[in-house]
């Protein structure tokens, strides 16, 4: 995911955080509220396809990369010796671009995501037919909430036992 904060043109340097353990998305959500440009490459929507790293940028030349140790989410930012490590924007074309060829030849990538309308599609379901909307998505599971007997009640079932329902449909 990539933020641009308003006003100044970026700095063109990215740089690399090392995160806590399966926080890397908690690490860019704060590190978006200090108004840093970020980019989380991922596998299909879900998977870091960098674990533990994350890339950053000021979305001002003048805006100090120095908070950015002390970000919640954070163990380092990456260094070798005394310089920060520098990541050309080549690398992270490249990156994207391999991204987006992933995601787009992935099933996975077409997974629900929060907030979307679903259709159980599992015949052998005793919610077969019935829709709800999307609470939680991860790897292989979802959760979604249906109206059963007056009630919001979670349900969690398997990824494929589920279809988006369109807006206009």
């Amino acid at each position: 995911m990539q933020h641009e904060a308003g006003g100044a043109a970026p700095s063109t340097r990215w740089y690399l955080a090392y995160t806590e353990p399966r926080r890397e998305a908690h690490a860019q959500e704060h590190l978006l509220r200090q108004a840093y440009e970020t980019y989380l490459p991922l596998y299909g929507r879900v998977e870091p396809m960098f674990p533990r790293y994350l890339f950053f940028r000021p979305s001002q030349a003048s805006q100090s990369i120095a908070p950015v140790r002390s970000t919640r989410g954070i163990q380092a930012v990456v260094r070798f010796g005394y310089q920060y490590a520098q990541v050309p924007q080549t690398l992270i074309d490249a990156i994207r671009e391999q991204e987006a060829r992933h995601t787009a030849g992935n099933p996975a990538s077409r997974r629900p995501q929060t907030g979307q309308r679903v259709r159980v599609t599992d015949r052998a379901s005793a919610f077969a037919g019935l829709e709800g909307l999307v609470h939680s998505s991860a790897d292989q599971r979802v959760v979604v909430l249906m109206a059963i007997l007056g009630r919001q009640t979670p349900v969690r079932m398997q990824v494929e036992n589920v279809e988006v329902i369109q807006a206009n449909g």
